[in-house]
């Protein structure tokens, strides 16, 4: 059974930015919302799901989401301090159908006042990045992909075969083509200690930022992810 990793979750770690944490009441609330769509091959096929994130400057109490042509999705609590509410697809919401482009609106409620946030979804269908090679030599994972003119950045996991984050690295700039890996990795964090001969799943997030996102708040205004997946034997 294909297991896929916690994107959303991952974005978050390597991000730093957790929300602002302003949780100073006199600072005026604020809420981004942010939908995208993550793409990846699912038994043989290309798939496309959507995921939502409301970011918020204090905690919230509730979030929600209503989609172009009226249905509505609850968001989850995705951070300690309730900042940030999160939906991201299971396995079974991945479809072959197109995104459905459009406005998508977010509610959310802070302090019992109800606020609301309008993501406009533009669908490019980036493509995948090809893997040339992934290597292992001397306890360090060279990873090698082709140019993505796509591509605004990328971002390399690994995932063990329990379906569990192994390794996550830090964004990485769209013009670096080649990526090591070793225990001591700055560019990175690791949650678990390579095993020899174990099999670990490479996925390489290929990341597309909405046209006026800014090196200050791109991770809120992400477009599109297209997942290539490899296998490597530590």
């Amino acid at each position: 059974m294909m297991k896929i990793g916690k994107t959303l979750t991952i974005l978050f770690l390597v991000a730093g930015l957790f929300a602002c944490n302003d949780d100073d009441n006199s600072v005026p609330f604020e809420v981004i919302g942010d939908v995208y769509v993550i793409k990846r091959t699912v038994n043989d096929e290309v798939k496309y799901a959507n995921a939502y994130v409301a970011w918020g400057n204090q905690p919230m109490s509730h979030a929600e989401v209503t989609v172009p042509g009226g249905a509505n999705f609850t968001l989850n609590p995705a951070s300690e301090n309730q900042n940030i509410y999160a939906k991201e697809p299971t396995l079974a919401e991945y479809s072959t159908a197109a995104p459905v482009e459009g406005n998508y609106q977010f509610l959310v409620i802070n302090e019992d006042i109800t606020h609301e946030s309008t993501d406009l979804l533009d669908f490019d269908n980036i493509a995948f990045t090809p893997i040339s090679s992934a290597d292992i030599d001397n306890n360090i994972l060279s990873v090698q992909w082709e140019t993505n003119s796509a591509a605004d950045g990328y971002q390399i996991r690994l995932i063990n075969q329990s379906g569990d984050l192994a390794f996550s690295s830090v964004a990485l700039p769209k013009q670096m083509v080649r990526f090591d890996i070793g225990t001591n990795t700055a560019s990175g964090a690791w949650y678990e200690t390579p095993v020899a001969d174990n099999v670990y799943t490479i996925e390489f997030l290929t990341i597309r930022y909405e046209d006026d996102a800014t090196s200050l708040d791109a991770v809120k205004n992400i477009q599109e992810i297209a997942v290539t997946e490899g296998e490597v034997t530590w």
